[in-house]
């Protein structure tokens, strides 16, 4: 086993670790780094590489007073799945050492199936121009698919793909920004792209909103804010009062809620600012990929190039 490879092994054995503490006591803080990575004699930058992986998913938060804790995210969505889980593979490993396997076999099992994991997960890409759209979109695609997907900007992308420097990808992208991007296709790399709606569209046929209501949308950028301006304030004012604010705007402005009849945005940014929103009539929020014919078909490839590779390690 290569010097890479415990590396990797050492570094997945201490994500398990601290994901076993803070299932066993969601509320209290972890170690320090340095005592995490005495006790399982590690460098201290690997335990700090570790927490901030966890932390960017979103399974923990840390402040300089309160130290690292548990999310409430992972305490509540992931206990019963990892337990469960957790018993299901000392199973199989017990199996294993029964049937004369050592440690050592073992770890580089797992190594070897996590690594084949990562790799066709970095071979998922997803973009589209707004990066404030795409990091919750490609998430949204991450938990249809149960696999883990990589984002890129967009002109990241255009680049990379006009100097032909990558090969056995799978770029899922939404459909007014594909024509670009199928134009500098090439063969090892394969465009889908997606239904990506957003939360204005069709809100002009609504048959269930009074006229004149006042309509407020949360944006979720600058840019989103710009182009829902330029495309659906001339198509909705004949029917709505429509009012465009981004998150921040809205924030810092929470009294002029207290005019909207209805508030509409992104899921996620109407959950992750749901206290804001209690006092409005009715509020509709709305996923951004609305294309199940898109991610079947986005499944079929991947399981595609997961038969192509199994194929070539048989080989």
């Amino acid at each position: 086993m290569s010097e890479i490879d415990k590396f990797f092994i050492k570094h997945e054995i201490i994500k398990l670790k601290l994901i076993e503490q803070v299932i066993e006591n969601p509320s209290a803080k972890l170690p320090p780094a340095r005592v995490i990575a005495k006790e399982n004699d590690v460098s201290e930058l690997t335990v700090k590489k570790v927490e901030k992986e966890l932390a960017t998913k979103g399974y923990l938060k840390s402040n300089k007073k309160g130290g690292t804790r548990a999310s409430i995210k992972f305490a509540k969505q992931q206990i019963a799945a990892f337990i469960t889980a957790k018993e299901t593979f000392r199973g199989i490993v017990e199996n294993l050492l029964k049937e004369g396997f050592s440690s050592e076999d073992v770890m580089a099992l797992i190594y070897d199936v996590l690594s084949k994991i990562k790799d066709i997960s970095s071979n998922l890409i997803y973009t589209e121009r707004d990066e404030n759209i795409a990091i919750f979109a490609k998430r949204e695609l991450e938990d249809a698919l149960k696999l883990k997907i990589v984002f890129k900007p967009y002109e990241t992308l255009r680049v990379e793909l006009s100097n032909r420097m990558l090969q056995n990808k799978i770029i899922a992208v939404p459909f007014f920004c594909s024509p670009p991007l199928e134009e500098l296709s090439y063969d090892g790399v394969k465009i889908i792209p997606l239904r990506a709606k957003h939360p204005l569209e069709g809100f002009s046929q609504a048959g269930d909103i009074p006229f004149n209501s006042r309509v407020f949308y949360i944006a979720a950028s600058k840019m989103d804010k710009e182009n829902s301006i330029s495309i659906y304030q001339d198509i909705l004012r004949r029917k709505f009062k429509l009012y465009i604010y981004t998150q921040d705007e809205i924030i810092a402005n929470k009294h002029l809620l207290g005019f909207a009849d209805i508030v509409v945005g992104y899921k996620w940014i109407i959950r992750a600012n749901s206290y804001i929103f209690k006092q409005v009539r009715r509020v509709v929020e709305v996923d951004r990929i609305d294309d199940k014919e898109g991610v079947k078909l986005l499944s079929y490839y991947i399981e595609r190039m997961l038969e192509e590779q199994s194929g070539t390690d048989r080989r």
